[in-house]
């Protein structure tokens, strides 16, 4: 089995019991570790999504409801009341704001992507991916690293706001955790160079296709990385 076939048949499935795929693995070291990385990912994300329900949601939820449905109601009853020239003034900024939508803050979105998806469940995953391991999943991104750029404690395909991309989180040359996100381009989002938020720091910088995001807690190790990043991806035209 070669190696590619390897890889598809395990990213499909990290707990595949088919003769070929343990064959292999056991006459190909790279193979072994590149299937145990899978099976710690596939372990963690298991653990990260047992989140226990709490405890009177059902009623919680049914309040809840019911105070929006009063909200939403004590609002019609305004727009009942309101005249002729504030109606014809809300749809005309209705209107203005719907040809206009507000672009999503990069920096804030990537803030809020560490902090609270699945309680930031990357940054306490403690693998070791190897880098030829990111690079075979950052070349669907048009992207690769030409040298070592140290641990690789987490690196995984992700959502970011509805955008397929990749997430890493790295060690920095302080010794702390950063994360790295690498999304491709879109007209809906807004950038910024550097951005702060829930005592973190963020930088950017773009390539043609992507933008490269980098957020930590120290504003030094975020500087460190995003040079080594300068330095060490590689981008297809």
């Amino acid at each position: 089995m070669d190696d590619l076939q390897f890889r598809r048949t395990i990213y499909a499935n990290p707990n595949c019991a088919d003769e070929d795929v343990k064959q292999a693995a056991e006459k190909d070291s790279a193979k072994q570790k590149f299937w145990r990385e899978v099976k710690e990912l596939d372990d963690a994300i298991i653990k990260a999504s047992n989140i226990r329900v709490p405890e009177n949601l059902a009623e919680k939820l049914i309040l809840k409801q019911s105070i929006q449905s009063q909200k939403i109601q004590r609002r019609k009853t305004r727009i009942h009341l309101a005249s002729a020239a504030s109606i014809a003034f809300i749809v005309g900024l209705s209107f203005s704001l719907f040809q206009q939508p507000a672009k999503i803050d990069l920096g804030e979105h990537a803030i809020a992507h560490v902090t609270q998806e699945a309680n930031g469940y990357a940054l306490n995953v403690n693998g070791d991916f190897s880098l030829e391991n990111v690079n075979f999943q950052l070349a669907n991104l048009g992207a690769e690293f030409t040298q070592d750029i140290g641990r690789i404690y987490y690196a995984n395909f992700c959502n970011f706001q509805n955008i397929r991309s990749f997430h890493m989180v790295l060690e920095s040359e302080n010794g702390d955790k950063v994360t790295v996100f690498v999304v491709p381009h879109s007209n809906d989002m807004r950038t910024v160079r550097s951005f702060t938020g829930s005592n973190l720091a963020g930088k950017m910088f773009k390539s043609q296709q992507t933008d490269i995001i980098i957020v930590g807690e120290q504003v030094n190790s975020v500087d460190k990385v995003k040079d080594k990043l300068l330095k060490t991806m590689q981008f297809s035209a």
